[in-house]
């Protein structure tokens, strides 16, 4: 055990005690004021910043076993190609990050969201902290477990906005996806021999960050990006090992990263699956073969291990998505199914990576010795895709499950330019492949013109974010409002939710401030997944806007609200506020007890919804018929 292994032990052991004596105040009180200390913000919570420093130090240890594992050295000229990605990288990214003016909103912010939540959590102690931080990786989609508790030591000491943290994403979380690139390279170069290895290695990680669909979320603040690290360590563990000899360091680390890869996003889950499920498949024909059974054996111990060392841990979190019906839950995101997805993974790619991709895996088909590569590379891609498409399609962020097949059939490629000879062979189509990087890239991103190339050739993944903001004093004006006019948690509510005004926006607009995101209610926009807002009923005020700005049932639910204004006057017009950009935000303040007949309002305008969604809607309208049943 090395030095720096033994720290992070000597740590954990450090806030296991403060964690025990956190757990103590809560049932003492005399205890509270000394648990107190080293909590909050002032200016850091220093039982955080010890968590956090020991997850980062933690991963470094991982990622020097998984080396040593793998028995990767890293050589100047990998140092050099590593630290020039690098460099491009944080060069694109603060180009187009310093100064942006516009709010971060929907999936953009959700992790900005999870990162002011777990500061939060850990201000009101370490046994809150914990608690909420175990609680939301059990029960909730999105967690903070990996991302955020591994961006904390620097978030802290930010100015803590949403552009902050979405710059300090974009320039931490690739550069470690480039490394972990370059690991699976030197795996690969040392099993492959690649003649010109050099060039291999420069035209692979060329293609790592150059391709469009490994920035497209990250440009836009979300750090999915963060997974296809772990799968490529997954992926570079596995090179060249056949579980034919056993490899204690080696397996640990394929456990650990396959808990980092699930814990990273929901949709990495397939990923896992994908891998394990087709080196399996490799160990048990190699066995049927008569070649080696106790590598079988070794790979059914080591599953089961990995099993029982990830799922228990985790059981609560997997008997949750195995009891929910995703497919039901995001059916408004259903469009198309499978074969519609494969279609949009075509746009997502363009011809010309999807050219590469059928190039690299034929002649992984081809190469003796490639050809498994070449399998797990293009039938891994489309199982991951089918897997993925049973719960809901793929925009560019989900697609990330997909990007380390797609990138295992680009490296196949690049080892074909690489074994071609003379070295003017290979030189003329690495330019070639390593332009049209450059062109497809700058397209996407809009730093080049795409010019005398059709733009079907080009990825279909265009780095934008929403529009600059030209009505901040007036959401501050709204916010303003709702700090004075309205106490308690849900206490307003707000029925529009779409791109141009929604409760995301007014609560984005606030943070780090968490006031308003405590005062307004998150809206209800699908139906399949929000249940029927209650806070139409119970919150003191409702907000709305002219013109109504609609997301899915949200229009239908506007005009129940104001079909019963007009009918029956629960509310009285508060306050407006002209955004200065032709819509205006009304809010109502409730002066009447909500009744039935009020209630059937929206029964009347849902029933279509309803029928579809009734653990949503019927469900919750009955409970609060009974409540309503003596108003008014």
């Amino acid at each position: 055990m090395t030095r720096a292994e033994r720290a992070v032990l000597a740590l954990l052991c450090v806030f296991a005690v403060k964690f025990l004596f956190s757990t103590a105040a809560r049932f003492l009180p005399v205890l509270q004021w000394v648990d107190s200390l080293g909590s909050g913000r002032h200016p850091v919570d220093l039982w955080l910043l010890l968590l956090c420093c020991t997850a980062v130090l933690g991963t470094f240890c991982l990622y020097r076993r998984a080396l040593h594992a793998v028995g990767a050295r890293l050589t100047r000229f990998d140092g050099v190609v590593l630290a020039v990605c690098c460099l491009l990288s944080a060069a694109f990214y603060l180009h187009a990050m310093v100064g942006r003016q516009s709010l971060y909103l929907w999936d953009n912010a959700t992790y900005y969201n999870l990162q002011i939540r777990l500061e939060s959590n850990f201000a009101d102690g370490v046994f809150m902290g914990v608690g909420s931080t175990i609680y939301k990786t059990w029960f909730n989609d999105y967690a903070p477990f990996v991302i955020n508790i591994l961006l904390e030591p620097f978030f802290m000491f930010t100015a803590r906005t949403a552009n902050t943290f979405a710059i300090l994403c974009a320039l931490l979380i690739p550069s470690l996806v480039y490394f972990s690139a370059l690991v699976f390279l030197m795996a690969l170069r040392r099993q492959l021999a690649p003649r010109a290895p050099r060039l291999f290695t420069v035209l692979g990680m060329a293609f790592v960050l150059l391709m469009p669909l490994m920035h497209v979320a990250l440009y836009r603040g979300m750090p999915d990006l963060l997974g296809v690290a772990f799968a490529f360590m997954l992926m570079a563990l596995l090179t060249g090992y056949d579980f034919d000899r056993p490899a204690p360091a080696r397996l640990v680390s394929l456990t650990t990263f396959t808990g980092l890869l699930i814990l990273t996003r929901r949709s990495y889950m397939f990923t896992v699956v994908t891998i394990f499920l087709f080196y399996g498949v490799r160990a048990l024909v190699q066995a049927l073969r008569g070649r080696n059974r106790q590598a079988l054996l070794r790979f059914v111990r080591f599953a089961v291990v990995s099993v029982l060392c990830v799922g228990l841990p985790l059981a609560p979190m997997f008997w949750r998505i195995v009891r929910a019906d995703y497919s039901d839950r995001y059916a408004t995101y259903q469009t198309g199914g499978f074969l519609s997805e494969l279609n949009n993974q075509r746009v997502y790619l363009g011809y010309f990576l999807l050219a590469v991709l059928v190039v690299g895996v034929l002649y992984g088909l081809y190469k003796k010795g490639t050809k498994f590569l070449s399998v797990l590379s293009i039938a891994g891609a489309v199982l991951t895709i089918l897997l993925v498409t049973r719960v809901q399609n793929m925009d560019d962020h989900q697609s990330l499950a997909v990007a380390p097949f797609y990138l295992l059939g680009f490296f196949l490629c690049a080892l074909a330019v690489a074994n071609l000879r003379p070295w003017p062979l290979r030189a003329v189509p690495a330019a070639v492949l390593g332009g049209m990087c450059v062109l497809n890239f700058g397209a996407c991103s809009q730093l080049l013109p795409p010019r005398y190339i059709p733009t079907e050739v080009y990825s279909g993944l265009y780095f934008f974010v929403d529009d600059i903001r030209d009505d901040m004093e007036g959401i501050a004006a709204v916010n303003d409002w709702l700090r004075e006019n309205c106490s308690g948690t849900n206490s307003a509510y707000m029925i529009c939710h779409g791109s141009k005004y929604s409760a995301d926006v007014f609560r984005a607009a606030a943070l780090p401030d968490e006031s308003i995101r405590s005062i307004l209610a998150y809206g209800a926009v699908n139906p399949g997944n929000d249940a029927f807002p209650k806070e139409l009923f119970t919150a003191q005020a409702v907000l709305t806007c002219t013109p109504f700005d609609p997301n899915n049932h949200t229009e239908k639910i506007n005009s129940a609200f104001l079909e019963n204004q007009d009918k029956y006057q629960p509310f009285e017009v508060a306050a407006t506020f002209d955004m200065g950009n032709g819509y205006t935000i009304t809010a109502y303040r409730r002066i009447k007890a909500p009744t039935v007949e009020e209630l059937d309002t929206y029964r009347r305008w849902l029933a279509e919804e309803d029928a579809q969604f009734p653990y949503n809607f019927s469900a919750v309208w009955d409970q609060l018929e009974t409540e309503f049943a003596n108003n008014g």
